[in-house]
């Protein structure tokens, strides 16, 4: 049974880049994503299609997206 994780992080931009480089190089070469959290480890089934949000206001951009497994 997978683990629900709901965390919440302030990065430093060289930081930031290099976890999305991670998350890029696993959609492009992996079949999962692996993080290390610190306390944790994160494990994701990769599949097809990335559903992706852009959301922005006064206060900023957010960018968002889920990473699904096959199925």
């Amino acid at each position: 049974m997978s683990e629900n994780v709901q965390k919440e992080f302030r990065l430093e931009r060289e930081d930031a880049a290099e976890l999305l480089r991670d998350i890029a190089e696993a959609l492009e070469e992996e079949e999962q994503l692996n993080i290390d959290m610190g306390d944790s480890k994160l494990v994701q089934p990769l599949g097809g299609l990335v559903p992706l949000r852009v959301y922005q206001d006064d206060s900023g951009t957010e960018i968002g997206f889920q990473l699904r497994g096959e199925g």
